[in-house]
């Protein structure tokens, strides 16, 4: 069956390989780029968001000075929530016809596993030095990514925290080749009814379900795959409705205001609901800038080079974050770090130590690791094709 090849994967990755183009421009599109910069740089963002989420987690915001950073990082956890939103939209941006399911699925594991499977003996590591517990179950659940499956303490996220996103990736790229060409041979008035009803029956049914499940069950309900697939749908039938040049959302400044306002309104009220559908109008809009030639804020370069390690920034973030503060514990400074004091104090050197150590491992993980890997797997499969 037909399937997408893709572009970076919702984790915040661009595509080491330079030579690879995306698909051609969409209908009424002149000039651009071959490429989508600007996805780069917005999947830098997006990380940095949960990453200052995570360190708010993690690093008591007692320190006056750091305070407002904390808060404004408060619901930077909808980070997440855009990279599967992304993962959906590139996924159709780059729809190869005649391509196999195989083919497909061997550029998602050429793309994704290594650098997860570094991060994970990294995580068994740390558990190993710091004392941590873990039980052969859960590191198989991790191995093979379906530990998000499990309503239980010990596998969701117990071995590298964030690693049930990857989980949730597997599932959406598993169940493409099914939803895809259904969604391509849909017309463009009920793509737009999907993509309005879309946000309400995910609030319907996840509320339901909230609402049914045991409370042991309960705290888990946010890592189930299923949950979360309509952040992932709304991605792709924007992306479809954007290559069929059928999408009528708002430019580039526009919808980065929109996110802006959306994010300062989720402080005060939950209004995830429609989180993913104006993630993808930012999305949709920037890809936009990039296929005409647009000014684009999101494609400057540092911010997209940056955007290029994100994907192993991800996966190492909040591992140098908790042995950071095992190190400290051990040396009974955890007072002196994380207590009152000046921004250039304890507290300001963990928060800028641990940006520069988690970037250092991730641009060596990705041109030391990823785009290796990369080349090696796909040359393979084209071996094996041939």
């Amino acid at each position: 069956m037909p399937l997408p090849a893709t572009l970076p994967p919702a984790a915040a990755i661009a595509d080491p390989v330079p030579a690879q183009r995306t698909r051609a421009a969409p209908p009424g599109t002149t000039g651009g780029l071959t490429r989508l910069p600007s996805l780069t740089g917005l999947r830098w963002v997006a990380a940095f968001m949960v990453w200052g989420f995570h360190l708010g987690i993690v690093m008591p915001s007692s320190n006056a000075t750091l305070a407002p950073f904390f808060r404004a990082v408060s619901m930077g956890g909808i980070g997440v929530s855009f990279f599967f939103v992304l993962s959906g939209f590139v996924l159709v941006w780059s729809y190869r016809p005649g391509d196999t399911t195989r083919a497909f699925l061997h550029r998602r594991f050429a793309k994704i596993y290594p650098n997860y499977a570094f991060a994970l003996f990294c995580a068994l590591i740390v558990l190993a030095v710091t004392g941590g517990v873990i039980s052969t179950w859960s590191v198989l659940t991790n191995v093979l990514l379906i530990n998000s499956w499990v309503f239980h303490a010990g596998f969701p996220n117990a071995v590298n925290p964030v690693a049930w996103t990857l989980c949730c990736e597997a599932f959406f790229y598993l169940t493409l080749p099914y939803v895809l060409p259904r969604l391509q041979r849909l017309t463009t008035e009920r793509l737009y009814v999907w993509l309005a009803a879309l946000p309400v029956g995910a609030l319907l049914v996840n509320t339901v379900a909230r609402e049914g499940l045991p409370p042991v069950a309960a705290p888990y309900f946010g890592f189930f795959p299923p949950t979360r697939y309509h952040e992932f749908l709304v991605g792709v039938i924007v992306g479809v409705l954007v290559v069929r040049g059928r999408w009528a959302g708002p430019g580039l400044w526009p919808s980065t205001a929109l996110v802006v306002v959306l994010y300062i309104a989720h402080s005060w009220v939950d209004i995830g609901v429609v989180v993913p559908v104006v993630f993808a109008a930012l999305i949709a809009a920037a890809a936009a800038a990039d296929v005409t030639g647009e000014r684009s804020p999101w494609r400057w370069k540092p911010l997209v080079q940056l955007g290029e390690a994100s994907y192993a920034f991800y996966l190492m973030h909040f591992l140098v974050m908790t042995t950071a503060v095992h190190v400290l514990q051990q040396h009974g400074r955890h007072g002196y770090w994380f207590g009152h004091q000046p921004l250039l104090g304890g507290a300001g050197l963990f928060l800028g130590g641990t940006m520069v150590i988690t970037l250092l491992i991730s641009f060596a993980m990705y041109h030391w690791l990823e785009c290796p890997m990369m080349r090696v797997l796909r040359a393979k499969a084209k071996t094996a094709r041939s």
